[in-house]
């Protein structure tokens, strides 16, 4: 049985790691707007958020090689240091009013959270062994959402009541800790390989690791489902700023309670779908948690909800989500053995990224042709559209959903 310390080290090295990256980009949004005026404003949040996005699609490759040849331990640990570092750099350009320096500083962060990305996810299987893949996908996705949420609301509450000088104290104080953690790691990792020739060219990545990935059975499209999974929530993301501000006539507080509960029904789906699967992976629960967010989106723009209906419905949107995302996340990990695995997550990422930059580009071609609302039709039709897929296309989803208990209860073998 694995160690609960073991799993407790991994998982809030990520959670710092995530708090940090969440907590530098917020606070370059309200500060640095404040230093380039409000006319600006929009400039600066695309530049800083897409600073974290960027280095994904550039060095994925990289951080696959890494992953293989390299003890994933010792890039995480490295990884952690560094990031100390980056908060020197942060600090330096927040005390000096450096706006160019701040989003320098969150590039950094998207290029260290991009590299060790892959290792990270990679000591699921070393920590827990095969049985604790489902359990450590859940809990480790339940702790990153915690980190986007703690990171977003210590920005928001910080930014105006704290001065300079003790937020980069803050920044470079969870840097520190996080490091900490990471030395505290132990795992049960397979020998590095010696070397490593794939391409680090990332248009070559994609198309090597998309031939490669045909030898695993459902692969790619397990890949693309992940991926829809997140451009479905950057969009939501957007749409919510908008959405709730203009539309319903919600502040600035309001705003942030929504989206705040959407980052924890995530969490708790994410660890709930880690339970419920127990010591296997559970595709079963893909087709549910699809088709009930899916239901749920369809509710919001049918009813036209708001107030306390709205953010409830957001929430289990979020909540159902999370149960959709998980198995796929443990199904890669129980299907690619070995250093292997490094590449099939770096080409993952790098998947899910150009998906969110996508939805980016979707999110203004509906806001210059349609109404706000729209976009929770659109990302229903959507949810249905790709739960259909992998029910169709990917045998095990629908051997398993039609051996979850619920299933065989109402409709006994006519699945």
């Amino acid at each position: 049985m694995v160690k609960r310390k073991n799993w407790f080290s991994l998982f809030f090295t990520n959670y710092l790691g995530v708090l940090n990256d969440n907590f530098l980009k917020t606070l370059a949004c309200f500060i640095c707007i404040a230093w380039v005026g409000k006319e600006n404003e929009s400039m600066v949040v695309t530049l800083a958020s897409a600073a974290l996005v960027i280095p994904y699609l550039l060095f994925s490759p990289l951080a696959g090689r890494l992953a293989k040849v390299y003890p994933k331990r010792k890039i995480v640990v490295w990884a952690k240091f560094a990031e100390m570092l980056i908060m020197l750099v942060a600090a330096a350009g927040f005390l000096t009013h450096s706006t160019s320096l701040v989003l320098g500083s969150i590039l950094l962060m998207g290029l260290q959270s991009a590299l060790f990305s892959p290792s990270k996810y990679g000591l699921i299987r070393d920590i827990g062994g095969e049985e604790g893949i489902s359990f450590g996908s859940g809990a480790m996705e339940m702790f990153a959402f915690v980190g986007i949420l703690t990171g977003t609301l210590m920005a928001a509450f910080l930014s105006e009541s704290v001065d300079i000088p003790v937020l980069c104290v803050i920044l470079f104080g969870v840097a520190l800790f996080g490091w900490l953690a990471s030395l505290t790691i132990r795992a049960n990792e397979s020998e590095p390989m010696k070397e490593s020739h794939e391409t680090l060219n990332p248009v070559k990545f994609v198309k090597d690791m998309f031939l490669r990935a045909k030898a695993f059975k459902g692969l790619n499209l397990i890949v693309v489902g992940l991926a829809t999974f997140w451009f479905i929530g950057a969009m939501i993301q957007m749409v919510l700023i908008v959405y709730c501000r203009s539309d319903l006539g919600m502040s600035d507080s309001e705003t942030g309670i929504v989206m705040s509960l959407a980052a924890i029904g995530i969490g708790s789906g994410c660890y709930l779908a880690g339970v419920l699967s127990r010591h296997d992976v559970e595709l079963g629960l893909v087709p549910c948690g699809g088709i009930t967010t899916g239901l749920v989106l369809l509710t919001i723009f049918i009813f036209d909800a708001g107030g306390v209906f709205f953010a409830i419905l957001v929430f289990l949107a979020a909540f159902f989500s999370g149960m959709f995302k998980v198995p796929l996340d443990a199904w890669i990990q129980a299907n690619v053995k070995g250093r292997e695995l490094g590449d099939m997550l770096a080409y993952s990422n790098l998947i899910t990224f150009l998906f969110m930059l996508f939805a980016s580009g979707c999110f203004g071609v509906i806001g210059m042709f349609f109404d706000s609302r729209i976009v929770f039709i659109f990302l229903a039709v959507l949810t249905f559209a790709i739960t259909a897929i992998l029910f169709t296309r990917v045998a095990e989803v629908r051997e398993r959903f039609r051996n979850l208990r619920i299933v065989r209860f109402f409709y006994g073998s006519k699945v």
